[in-house]
């Protein structure tokens, strides 16, 4: 597939950002690690949002130096700031002058034991939007408890529905979706908030737990649950039917003579009269059984597992190209599940541009997800690489107003450290952890030796 852009600009100075985008002079302060509040940076940092990210001088991101990071914290500024000293705390403070809306992803209570709480940013910024981001939330019994992406997916009850078959074990969803699901909603929530801050000149501040947002993906099920019933503890749950629909007939995927599978959605009246004949299941309104108007049938009724058997038959008789080509044209709802190789040569994704190459600082030329949602008027850019640990240190400080003899001390006491690109390769082990494909030239091209020495 041809990759219709490639961005080559590594660094932007943040003084110098450019304006582009729906979200153009957006100022966006980051407090956090890892993915469930920070992405949510990086989905307006495409749209031409400012981003800053602030991290520990002595933890950085655990996804730092991977090709995750490499993906998703483009266009964004890095920073190093310590909020437990007077100095860090002075900086900090400077970010939320600076900034409309801080998203921050510590444990519940951390930055108010700081003296850094929401009535102390908002006289400092009266208009500005915050968001706490947490596993459990900022209250209630389990707000301390430490969590994860599958945390939120096995409390949020993601897991529960999930299983291979009705006496299976739960089922983890990769990758990360809780932490990406949360992520969406913490760029809603930030952006909401701004909106309302243009209207009333104040700010608001949003508790964002990773298990509700996996709850409220849960449909109609906990109003089942909590009104009619659910599986005793020990019982086989209905729910977890793998690949097939535990409602609908003619709705799940499906084997092929191929040896693949195929999504089929014969599902709501005009699929169905168009699709119950090519099956084999009659028409609606001619054939007994079948009213004319039918949108199709409950797999607990004997006519939708009639109907799911005829179609599994069909299936298997037919290949995904065939099955593809007849269901398309009927105007049906048909998919085989990609893997990476039908997404690379696909027309589609290449028409949407849906993968593009960049530049990166550590890796070099890259390839893969490009910008999502697409903007007539101001769309989405690329500007630069994800930045080094610190990067722009100096940058944002000196923008704020402090002296080359004031930032210097701050790299002496350690409350500012910047890695370069081989510094990155080398305390992330990115050759004898396999992030490099291509280790000798990508070591070269950043000054690192290889073989690197054993640290």
């Amino acid at each position: 597939m041809e990759v219709k852009q490639i961005y080559n600009k590594l660094t932007q100075k943040f003084d110098e950002y450019p304006e582009f985008g729906v979200l153009k002079g957006v100022k966006v302060f980051i407090s956090g690690t890892n993915i469930a509040g920070p992405f949510a940076g990086c989905l307006m940092a495409h749209m031409g949002a400012k981003v800053l990210q602030a991290e520990a001088p002595t933890i950085a991101c655990q996804t730092r130096g991977t090709m995750s990071w490499a993906q998703n914290h483009r266009n964004e500024y890095s920073i190093t700031i310590n909020s437990a000293s007077k100095k860090g705390k002075e900086i900090f403070l400077k970010c939320i002058e600076w900034a409309d809306i801080w998203i921050e992803a510590g444990r519940p209570g951390s930055y108010a034991k700081r003296g850094i709480t929401d009535e102390v940013c908002w006289s400092h910024n009266k208009a500005l939007t915050i968001v706490h981001v947490s596993g459990y939330g900022q209250f209630g019994p389990y707000k301390d408890k430490a969590s994860y992406d599958v945390s939120g997916q096995a409390m949020g009850g993601y897991m529960y529905m999930n299983g291979e078959s009705p006496t299976s074990s739960p089922l983890k969803v990769n990758p990360y979706i809780s932490d990406f699901m949360t992520a969406y909603n913490v760029c809603m929530v930030s952006l909401a908030g701004y909106i309302g801050a243009q209207h009333s000149g104040e700010g608001d501040s949003c508790d964002v737990a990773m298990y509700d947002n996996m709850f409220t993906l849960l449909d109609d099920y906990p109003a089942t649950w909590f009104n009619i019933g659910y599986p005793k503890q020990g019982e086989p749950v209905p729910y977890r039917t793998g690949n097939k629909s535990d409602k609908a007939a003619c709705f799940s995927f499906y084997d092929t003579k191929d040896g693949g599978a195929m999504f089929i959605a014969i599902v709501g009246q005009g699929p169905v009269t168009r699709g119950y004949p090519i099956i084999g299941m009659g028409t609606p309104g001619k054939t007994p059984g079948i009213p004319k108007d039918c949108t199709g049938f409950p797999i607990q009724d004997p006519r939708g597992q009639q109907a799911d058997q005829l179609c599994a038959k069909f299936c298997k008789e037919h290949t995904c190209d065939e099955l593809e080509e007849i269901f398309t044209k009927a105007n049906i709802p048909c998919q085989r599940a990609y893997g990476p190789e039908d997404i690379e040569k696909d027309p589609q994704y290449a028409a949407r541009e849906n993968i593009v190459e960049w530049e990166d600082q550590c890796f070099g030329r890259m390839k893969g997800i490009g910008c999502t949602n697409i903007f007539k008027k101001n769309p989405s850019q690329i500007v630069a690489s994800a930045p080094c640990f610190g990067e722009h240190n100096r940058d944002v400080l000196s923008s704020f107003g402090y002296s080359e003899e004031e930032i210097d001390e701050l790299y002496k006491k350690g409350e500012l450290v910047t890695w370069s690109p081989a510094d990155t390769a080398r305390i992330k082990n990115f050759v004898s952890w396999h992030y490099f494909w291509d280790p000798e030239r990508q070591c070269k091209r950043i000054g690192l030796e290889y073989p690197p020495k054993q640290m």
